[in-house]
């Protein structure tokens, strides 16, 4: 009898063991079913974000595109498919702020190369006062006067021929786009070498932090700055190049999106969205940031105000920008 109770015993056991072992087994069942219907939705969620990313980017581009004829030198697309070095004229103009609404001057001139080999991107400063010839307007002109008297097309003419390089793209931003891109991309610290207060804001000496709310007033302020126009575009160089590397590093798709309004809404361009996408892929790496300043001197001439810059320091700066461009 004891023998037939421990037979009993054992197999209550043993079907007790491979119900639980069952029902062990589903259970584990149902939480891969979860989470494999959980990493689905997930990656479903990560591909249309992805989708509506690229979206939002393209019709950000195609709405900031407006292709310009210039004589330029060479085909700035050839050079971009090539992934050769390229230069690029970034021009802001003095409207979108402060109820402006004319086409205005540009009161910043800058020329970048990028150079996807070297992983360097130059960013050399032009003076708006800078004395040039303006082809239709005679030899005494202010080279920021091109852009109001022919717009995008004389302005890349006028720059290209005065120093000597091809001007293969452009840029154009109001002073609201920059505030607008301060706003989507965050606070950036500088160090600031210049202690002032400009429109209210104070910004000390050494690192400051620079956001929408002051950044015009520190990269517009010039006349409490002894160096006048050259410390303007010291600053102007210095948030545009933490904007821009700050922008790069964001991987908020929110943030995208504000980035992507901030520039359709303020900015004009003649690269295309297949273009920044190369950009973005074989670009990029050209973090390295090279800053050069044209420099000139002040000069009256009949009763007018220029920055007068010698051959010198004019070829020096022309010979740095092929040498980043890679060409003779």
């Amino acid at each position: 009898m004891f023998g037939s109770n421990l037979k009993l015993g054992v197999t209550f056991l043993k079907r007790k063991q491979t119900i639980h072992r069952h029902h062990h087994q589903h259970r584990r069942k149902k939480i891969w079913k979860y989470l494999i219907g959980f990493l689905i939705l997930f990656f479903a969620f990560d591909a249309f974000a992805v989708y509506k990313l690229y979206h939002d980017a393209r019709q950000a581009a195609d709405s900031t595109y407006q292709g310009v004829k210039h004589k330029s030198t060479r085909n700035g697309n050839a050079v971009i498919q090539q992934k050769k070095p390229f230069s690029l004229l970034i021009m802001g103009t003095d409207t979108g702020e402060y109820g402006r609404t004319y086409r205005g001057r540009t009161d910043t001139i800058m020329v970048a190369v990028v150079n996807p080999v070297t992983k360097t991107t130059t960013l050399a400063s032009i003076p708006r006062d800078t004395k040039v010839a303006i082809p239709g307007h005679g030899f005494d002109n202010k080279i920021n006067a091109a852009y109001s008297y022919g717009g995008t097309s004389l302005a890349m003419n006028t720059v290209q021929s005065y120093l000597g390089i091809p001007i293969d793209h452009y840029i154009e931003m109001n002073m609201k786009g920059l505030v607008q891109l301060s706003a989507a991309v965050g606070p950036v610290t500088v160090n600031n070498d210049l202690d002032f207060t400009n429109l209210g804001y104070h910004f000390k000496k050494g690192k400051v932090t620079i956001n929408k709310d002051n950044v015009l007033a520190y990269t517009r302020m010039r006349y409490q700055d002894p160096r006048g126009d050259y410390g303007r575009q010291l600053r102007q160089r210095l948030v545009i190049t933490e904007l821009v590397k700050k922008g790069m590093k964001i991987n908020n798709l929110l943030k995208y999106r504000s980035i992507l309004d901030a520039i359709s809404s303020n900015m004009r361009t003649d690269l295309t969205f297949d273009q920044m996408k190369i950009l973005a892929t074989d670009y990029r790496k050209a973090g390295t940031i090279k800053q050069l300043q044209l420099q000139g001197n002040g000069q009256q001439i009949g009763g007018v105000d220029y920055e007068v810059v010698p051959q010198a320091n004019l070829d020096q700066l022309t010979q740095k920008l092929k040498n980043a461009l890679e060409i003779k």
